[in-house]
């Protein structure tokens, strides 16, 4: 049986965690809390990187990207998802604004006087850019139910989580269909990270 190190805010891994239920691979794969921040053993052990989500397979070996891992379950599910290059395509750009809320976030949470405001403006002005990337490539998105779908959906709820007065909707009524349509999966709220 295959292990998912996660952690329950991680965005990364909450993609990984929807992608397992998703696909109907529960009982082929064990999930494992680990807090990345406290150099959890069960995390060093399977990934020296440290870092949230990591695949242990069957044979030890360990995949240690949100991507591959979600590459690697897709493979393995007895209905597969379409992936096409337009929805890898789509999947990078929701990885892309993924990475940029991620970075704004560690960067706000440094001790006063250590975080940058340069830094913080640069990835507020990357994050409304890919938004309205985004919006109008969702025409192009042949599902919402594919790995570009749920990349986005998750980088969305991840803003809301982290950024609840951002208007990301005001002006993007198509990720907004988007993510109301994974909102209302149980897969989706199921794994939504903690409040408080």
């Amino acid at each position: 049986m295959a292990q998912l190190i996660y952690s329950p805010t991680s965005p990364y891994a909450r993609k990984c965690r929807i992608l397992v239920r998703e696909l109907g691979l529960e009982p082929a794969i064990t999930e494992t809390a680990a807090n990345p921040f406290e150099d959890d053993d069960v995390l060093l052990r399977a990934n020296p990187l440290g870092r949230v989500p990591c695949l242990v397979m069957e044979d030890g070996r360990a995949l240690t990207e949100s991507g591959l891992i979600a590459a690697w379950l897709n493979a393995r599910a007895a209905n597969p998802w379409r992936s096409d290059w337009d929805d890898r395509r789509l999947e990078a750009l929701g990885h892309g604004l993924l990475d940029l809320a991620v970075a704004r976030r560690v960067e706000m949470v440094r001790e006063p006087g250590l975080f940058c405001d340069f830094w913080i403006t640069r990835r507020e002005r990357g994050i409304l850019r890919a938004l309205d990337e985004l919006e109008a490539e969702m025409a192009t998105l042949a599902s919402p139910v594919s790995l570009g779908g749920l990349t986005i959906a998750v980088a969305l709820d991840y803003l809301d989580f982290r950024y609840p007065e951002s208007d990301w909707r005001q002006r993007h009524p198509g990720l907004e269909s988007l993510h109301a349509n994974w909102s209302g999966r149980a897969s989706f709220a199921g794994t939504a990270p903690p409040v408080g």
